[in-house]
């Protein structure tokens, strides 16, 4: 497949990692960034970079990937829509109204909600079956969309929106451990928010916990729980009563390997007891969980195989605007 990539920051880097680890699945044909001196600078790299989207449309390709700022998305995706354009979009929905977003709802494409296709999410989804009918779900970990995303999925929700919603703030410090491209040692305190959002639809619980400094932080893990009539599913694993009636746990085990032509650890499947739940059909490539779940809605696109749509993005949007 080969794409244009509008946008050169840190969300579009993984489209980059992902051409270069998988030149088979996705090749980048040209770059629009709306930094002229940016696109400069990634000339000189040898990347074919252009600071006008026109002039970035003009190379050869089969798909766009809308990975820019979030300041230019609603623009850009009027613009790639009346131009009758396949379209890959990032999850930038949620810095629109839902007034402005009921424009996209019937937009051709897909969304780049990578979060289901993770190993872990993937893997607790895969094993839905062996609790029977969900009624509650927690997860924490992930923001806004990401975990409306994950919510939609698991609960069943499609566009329901809660009933009640239940919320509280919390305003606290740790020792901060961590940046987005570094770790840190200092031990230097940082503030952050603990938000804390209970959702009811019904018959079914949603509950969120995510603090404003988890993404960076070593001292908090993902953690999701999933309850349904025979257990229950965790980052752990999997606890439920089997056909004899008795309780058993299946641990998740994340099977690595060395990636393609280094000594970096990569996963290449995960098991639960005698089951595979998930496995990377790209192993052995050097790509992290998101990099796998974002390839993988790659490789249905090109294949016209179910995956998130344009209007799954929005109602994540929606949704995840509440938490």
């Amino acid at each position: 497949m080969k794409a244009v990539l509008l946008g050169s920051g840190w969300r579009a880097q993984f489209y980059h990692r992902i051409s270069h680890a998988l030149p088979e699945l996705l090749t980048i044909s040209a770059v629009c960034t709306h930094d002229r001196e940016r696109a400069l600078v990634l000339r000189k790299a040898g990347i074919n970079a252009f600071s006008q989207i026109e002039e970035a449309l003009a190379a050869d390709h089969d798909t766009v990937i809308a990975a820019g700022s979030p300041a230019l998305f609603a623009e850009r995706m009027h613009f790639l829509m009346n131009r009758g354009e396949s379209v890959i979009s990032e999850t930038s929905f949620l810095s629109l109204s839902d007034e402005e977003n009921s424009a996209f709802l019937t937009m051709k494409g897909a969304v780049a909600e990578q979060y289901p296709f993770t190993p872990l999410y993937a893997s607790v989804i895969a094993s839905l079956p062996l609790i029977g009918k969900v009624s509650q779900l927690s997860v924490s970990g992930l923001h806004n969309h990401h975990a409306a995303a994950i919510a939609r999925l698991i609960l069943d929700l499609d566009d329901r929106m809660p009933d009640e919603i239940l919320s509280r703030d919390f305003s606290s410090s740790i020792t901060k451990t961590g940046a987005r491209d570094r770790i840190i040692r200092t031990k230097e305190q940082e503030a952050y928010t603990r938000k804390l959002r209970i959702l009811s639809f019904g018959d079914r619980l949603f509950i969120s916990d995510f603090s404003t400094n988890q993404y960076h932080s070593a001292l908090y893990g993902k953690r999701i729980e999933v309850r349904g009539e025979y257990g229950v599913i965790t980052e752990e694993g999997i606890r439920c009563v089997n056909s004899e009636g008795d309780a058993v746990f299946l641990p998740f085990i994340f099977h690595r390997g060395h990636a393609a032509g280094n000594t970096t650890l990569t996963l290449s499947h995960v098991s639960a007891g005698e089951r595979t739940v998930f496995t990377n059909p790209f192993y052995p490539a050097g790509l992290n969980d998101d990099e796998i779940g974002i390839a993988l809605i790659l490789s249905s696109y090109s294949q016209k195989r179910d995956c998130p749509t344009i209007r799954d993005g929005v109602l994540d949007a929606r949704l995840g605007r509440l938490l």
